[in-house]
């Protein structure tokens, strides 16, 4: 009795270890694996959704961006200013009120006072009456004249945009608000939706609730409402519908003042984990099947071919001891060792059956990636890719990649690029401490442009601890996971939207510059019809024919340049280069040459790409645009008529009348300036600096504008020059203890005689050693060590160098571009100054600042007294 309980307690026992010491850290290992994966893949879902949510607030903010130039046009017009001022509420109705039934994209408008009281509103909505009942708008409007936000209003939630009520060019001290604001609506969240490719709602504290689709319901939001702050108010859920996971994500709705009116929620069907986690259940539970199989062969093996033949030899010896005769020894005894030996091939071959299972749920989990629309792929320690990569990398490098380094995939026609990667990787993996491999990290390459694609590159690092799970083939665990990602249409549609942005800026400016626009087409037809001609038929030499021919041109580009055209300016940039290389050459091109040369270009054709940009917008209006002068006289007809009156009028009087007659068609000579500043503020912009409101001073004298159109049109050059040579980066001009806004003035002062035009800034003034220098390069004096003449140049005054600058081909800039490089726009300004009579110079304090000071005979016929 004794000895059958001991053989069954070591059964049991037998049982109870091998469940302990194989099953249990089987299953242990088979659902930690399950919940690290599914814990990355919950992670990555969640950055994405955290992502998508807070696109999708931008993009409901930054409707308002679509009513905010609708509001600044209207605000900045003198007469609505004036309105405000004469309280003119019939000027206001007419013109204020009727905004949202003409405008699109408008539901309601307000204009008030700098108190907030509302002086016209149309759209009744009520925080916009009587007085305005959102007091950080007031509070906003102190800080920045013109902004954009989200508020909830008593029809709903809605974007607005503010501007102030100033004049024509915005100098004007503000006199009131003026409010336009749209009215979100589920066809607008529909629109964020087909954008964001995510189903989005809005609840508002209100009750108010907009969706992108009718399955979204407002009980869906309402808990997120109640969320507390930090992670708690962005909630994530990752939950499985039906037979796919769907990432929900929410977060506060803030109005422009910041405050929590609402929540935001997005949620996403997620197909990929999904599929990686069914793949990863059914994975466990074929391993879970099969280690059953497993527990239950050892088991039975191990009791028919070990236990049970001990049991019997333990009972022969007992008989053998006690002197009874020993009955043979069972078959299955002798066989005992031989049927262990085939339980152990047993065994292998159901581990064989496990491995296929395994190999087939991994090429299962590999179809998933290959079909991903992203390139996955491992950077090994020796800087090459390991064999295992998705389909996506192959399509994208068009080649078998395993065993190449990742710079001849990124750089394979770039050699100074390939050892910069090679350096900063060989480094990361040396380097030991994490803060300094997240600095190795960030110099990696974040796009690439491979194959006529623009790829996006992304990089996750794997470190021992957490590669070797994974068994990569590479000399060491320690690996980088590289993503690519294909965004050429993406870029794509941002150069079409960037190129739809040029080209509203063209129209905007010629509209609101006609004359301008009048005077450049103008100059530009005189130009291609008339000048070239004669040019090409000159009897000057060749060189001073590409010389005069290339000032032109620049002049022409810059004047284009300043109404945004989006065509031309590259094509005059192209053909300055071509004229530039002409003059550069030892052997000059023939008179023959030259002609063929003018005549092949088709200026024309240049011009109707952007006029028909021009036309396809303005339409009929688009015919007026040319019209230089308001008269309905020819210029042609009133100067006969001018020289017909001063052959017949002598007497004094007379005389007097004459002149008063001469000034109709005058205009103020701020008139051909005024538009610089606009131009001065968006030049700065695009090279990163930053300008005080430009001042103008002056400019109400009366000029002929025939006598004076060049000569304006050549300040743009100064404009240039301004902002390459002369305003600092903010960064530098707080180094120097400068206001990091720089200060730009134009002014005008006259006497009987002559005008005075200063056009000065508070930047970093001229290099005069680097003028010296250049000057020195381009052999206008000898150098220093060439005797008598050397002497007189070591001689010049600061002054006298300064001056220099409206030579030819002086310039400091060492890189041309489309703004500067050619030492040639100052030189043209010097040209269509003196053309006028008038004398031009440069005062400049290192480190202060400069002024251009141009001086010009007041009355035509100055310059030839």
């Amino acid at each position: 009795m004794d000895r059958t309980r001991k053989q069954r307690s070591f059964t049991k026992e037998l049982l109870i270890w091998t469940i302990l010491l194989i099953v249990v850290p089987l299953v242990a290992i088979s659902f930690y694996f399950y919940e690290h994966e599914m814990s990355g893949w919950r992670q990555i879902e969640q950055e994405k959704s955290a992502l998508t949510n807070e696109a999708a607030q931008k993009s409901v903010a930054r409707l308002g961006d679509t009513i905010l130039g609708v509001t600044i046009t209207n605000g900045y017009w003198g007469d609505n200013r004036q309105a405000v001022l004469d309280s003119d509420q019939a000027w206001l109705d007419k013109n204020i009120k009727d905004m949202p039934g003409v405008v699109p994209d408008v539901d309601f408008v307000a204009e008030t006072d700098l108190s907030g009281k509302v002086l016209v509103q149309s759209g009744d909505i009520a925080e916009f009456q009587d007085y305005i009942r959102l007091p950080f708008i007031l509070e906003q409007f102190h800080k920045q004249r013109k902004f954009t936000g989200l508020v909830n209003t008593s029809k709903g939630i809605a974007v607005i945009a503010v501007s102030q009520v100033t004049g024509d060019l915005g100098k004007e001290a503000p006199v009131g608000l003026l409010i336009t604001g749209r009215l979100l609506t589920n066809e607008i969240i529909q629109g964020l939706k087909d954008t964001l490719q995510t189903d989005i709602g809005l609840l508002l504290g209100s009750g108010q609730f907009l969706s992108s689709s009718e399955a979204l319901k407002a009980d869906q939001l309402k808990p997120f409402l109640n969320a507390g702050s930090g992670e708690d108010a962005k909630p994530f859920k990752l939950e499985r519908r039906s037979q796919v996971f769907v990432a929900e994500a929410a977060a506060p709705l803030l109005d422009m003042s910041g405050e929590a009116i609402g929540v935001i929620y997005t949620e996403m069907p997620t197909r990929s984990t999904t599929e990686a986690a069914d793949g990863l259940r059914t994975l466990g539970f074929y391993a879970l099947g099969i280690m059953l199989l497993l527990f239950v062969l050892v088991v039975t093996l191990i009791r028919h071919r070990i236990i049970l033949p001990l049991r019997h030899f333990t009972a022969t010896l007992e008989e053998v001891a006690a002197g009874k005769q020993v009955h043979a020894i069972p078959k299955h005894v002798q066989q005992a060792e031989a049927q262990i030996v085939s339980a152990i091939h047993q065994i292998r071959e159901w581990n064989q059956v496990l491995e296929r299972t395994v190999e087939q749920r991994t090429s299962a989990i590999r179809h998933l990636l290959d079909n991903a629309g992203q390139g996955f792929m491992s950077i090994s320690t020796n800087l090459s890719m390991l064999g295992e990569y998705s389909v996506e990398c192959t399509r994208i490098f068009a080649r078998d990649i395993a065993g190449v380094r990742l710079s001849e995939l990124f750089y394979p026609e770039d050699g100074q690029e390939r050892e910069l990667l090679d350096s900063v990787l060989s480094e990361f993996f040396q380097e030991q401490e994490d803060w300094k491999k997240e600095l190795f990290f960030s110099l990696l390459p974040e796009e690439i442009q491979i194959n006529g694609m623009i790829v996006k590159v992304e990089y996750k690092y794997l470190p021992d601890t957490d590669s070797g799970k994974l068994h990569f083939s590479g000399p060491s665990n320690e690996v980088i996971m590289v993503m690519l990602t294909d965004i050429t249409s993406t870029r794509q549609l941002e150069y079409q939207m960037s190129r739809e942005r040029k080209m509203l800026k063209m129209v905007v400016h010629t509209v609101t510059h006609p004359e301008d626009y009048a005077q450049i087409m103008h100059s530009f037809e005189a130009f291609h019809t008339t000048e070239l001609a004669e040019l090409a038929i000159g009897a000057q030499s060749v060189e001073e024919k590409l010389l005069s021919m290339y000032k032109s041109v620049h002049t022409m580009k810059g004047s284009f340049a300043l109404l945004q055209f989006i065509h031309i300016v590259p094509l005059f940039h192209e053909l300055e280069n071509q004229l530039m290389e002409l003059l550069e050459q030892e052997e000059k091109p023939t008179s023959k040459e030259f002609a063929d040369f003018v005549g092949s270009l088709d200026l024309a054709v240049w011009l109707e790409q952007d006029q028909a940009m021009l036309r396809q917008v303005l339409g009929a209006t688009f015919t007026d645009m040319g019209t230089e002068y308001e008269v309905k006289l020819t210029k042609v007809q009133w100067r006969i008529l001018e020289q017909v009156l001063e052959s017949k009028l002598t007497d004094p009087e007379d005389r007097k009348w004459l002149a008063e007659l001469k000034q109709w068609r005058y205009k103020p000579i701020k008139a051909y300036i005024k538009h610089y500043p606009v131009y001065l503020a968006e030049l700065a912009d695009r090279n990163g600096l930053l300008l005080q409101p430009v001042e103008l001073k002056g400019g109400d004298n009366p000029v002929d504008p025939e006598r004076l159109s060049g000569w304006a049109q050549s300040l743009i050059h100064i404009i240039r020059n301004i902002v390459v040579h002369g305003i600092e980066p903010p960064e530098e001009r707080i180094e120097q203890g400068k206001d990091e806004y720089a200060t730009v003035s134009f002014s005008v002062e006259s006497s009987k005689d002559e005008l005075v035009v200063t056009i000065a800034d508070d930047g970093r003034g001229i290099n005069l050693e680097a003028v010296r220098s250049k000057a020195e390069r381009q052999g206008l004096w000898p150098a220093s060590a060439s005797g008598g003449t050397a002497k007189a140049a070591d001689a010049m005054t600061e002054d006298e160098i300064a001056q220099l600058i409206f030579m030819e081909q002086v310039s400091t800039t060492h890189e041309v571009t489309e703004w500067s490089g050619r030492g040639i726009g100052l030189s043209a300004v010097k040209a269509e100054t003196e053309k006028l009579g008038g004398t031009i110079r440069v005062d400049t304090t290192p480190g202060v600042g400069t002024s251009f000071i141009i001086k010009l005979p007041y009355h035509e016929g100055a310059a030839e007294r």
